[in-house]
């Protein structure tokens, strides 16, 4: 069944050009920095409706306005491409449930998948962190394709009100209320755990504490500009 059209505007409409422009920039920098490979995928909130837009199923790195797609949260077909990434309920269950996250990214980081399977939690040992909890992400255990919006749903929870989710033996979910922030946390959970990683080979780290993190985002002398510099990277592409 199609979903009603009505007062959603189309992928292609002057009003969405801006955040269907930086959802393409989006997954490009993500397939540039390798933190998605062929697979994965991001999407982003149409504003006031109860949709989003994200890839085709194709990858990351190769994505074009032409695939792209357009859903409402139960999964009908509302614009663009008609093959959608297998795991669209991870984007439509979190967004449904997150009304003020506007991107969603969905990465097989290598990472991420690494300590979605150790006993050893992924925690922030630099200030990169700070959107993190001193206890860092937590792991949905669930084994599987995220296909059902049972399992979304599922997902949205193990989430619940954080930045960033592991997914056992798969990878991650990261949110951002918009786009650049989405790439910010996305990067900055990948660098974390090649950070951690090199860190234990060492000893015991000394990690963050919450009251650490405090003092860092309390400080807003440090800018977000992670999204210029990794779209500049992008001119080698």
């Amino acid at each position: 069944m199609v979903a009603d059209r009505k007062d959603i505007p189309t992928i292609d409409s002057t009003e969405l050009r801006e955040l269907t422009d930086k959802l393409i920039t989006s997954c490009h920098i993500l397939d540039h920095e390798g933190v998605t490979d062929g697979y994965g995928h991001v999407a982003v909130r149409v504003p006031d409706c109860d949709a989003f837009i994200t890839i085709a199923n194709i990858s990351p790195g190769a994505v074009t306005r032409e695939r792209l797609i357009m859903q409402d949260f139960a999964g009908n077909h509302l614009d663009g491409a008609t093959t959608p990434p297998n795991e669209w309920p991870i984007h439509a269950c979190i967004l449904k449930a997150r009304p003020e996250i506007v991107s969603v990214a969905h990465t097989h980081s290598k990472w991420s998948t690494i300590f979605s399977v150790l006993p050893i939690k992924l925690k922030p040992l630099h200030h990169y962190g700070k959107f993190l909890s001193a206890d860092g992400p937590p792991v949905y255990e669930g084994v599987g394709l995220v296909r059902t919006i049972e399992r979304g749903n599922d997902l949205a929870a193990a989430l619940g009100d954080g930045p960033a989710v592991l997914m056992r033996a798969h990878g991650d979910a990261v949110v951002g209320e918009s786009i650049e922030q989405m790439i910010e946390r996305t990067t900055r959970l990948a660098m974390l755990g090649e950070w951690n990683h090199l860190a234990l080979l060492h000893g015991q780290p000394k990690y963050l504490s919450a009251e650490e993190l405090k003092v860092y985002n309390d400080d807003q002398k440090f800018p977000l500009r992670g999204w210029e510099y990794f779209v500049s990277r992008l001119k080698d592409r």
